[in-house]
């Protein structure tokens, strides 16, 4: 269902459960704001739009979320030769408008009830996070240097050590032959 509504001189299509924005309103946050629908249609396909029906047994109900403004329009005016240049600026002042019902005839139509989400226990969150492996790389640290280190240049330091003790082994050998 849905219904056409005149709201601070525009018209804005609207049906239970949407946020419209309108100029701005003189109501508080958290009133309900009543509109007259121009066109109310139905979900069976009927439309009604005789305005003396409607006034009398239709109406469109509307919480205040908030007011605001709107974006900024920039106003440039030029006159070429005259050395006239103009910048101006603006902001519209706007309501924000949750449409919570729509009545026709002492029928309402209220917005559908979103589906929660299954909430997981919190423990099962932990014990999740606890079997996953860390992401990124592991750190280890160079006893020399007393620094962080990742584990690919750990590994490329271990070979140069064990080299160096191959190497006199094999020069202490070699220093035997002579």
């Amino acid at each position: 269902m849905y219904a056409i509504i005149r709201a601070s001189g525009h018209q804005e299509k609207v049906s239970p459960g949407e946020v419209i924005m309108v100029n701005r309103l003189k109501q508080v946050v958290g009133d309900q704001v009543t509109f007259v629908p121009l066109v109310l249609s139905k979900d069976d396909g009927t439309t009604i739009t005789d305005k003396a029906d409607l006034e009398a047994r239709a109406k469109v109900v509307g919480t205040i979320r908030e007011h605001v403004k709107g974006d900024k329009v920039d106003i440039y005016q030029y006159r070429s030769k005259t050395g006239y240049r103009r910048h101006t600026g603006h902001r519209q002042p706007l309501t924000v408008v949750e449409i919570s019902e729509i009545q026709f005839d002492g029928e309402t139509f209220h917005a559908p009830e979103p589906e929660p989400e299954p909430e997981k226990p919190e423990k099962a969150e932990k014990a999740e996070k606890a079997d996953k492996p860390a992401k990124g790389k592991a750190k280890a640290t160079d006893k020399a240097k007393g620094k962080k280190v990742t584990k690919a240049k750990a590994a490329a330091k271990k070979p140069a050590k064990e080299a160096a003790p191959a190497a006199e082994a094999a020069g202490d050998a070699a220093g035997d032959e002579e």
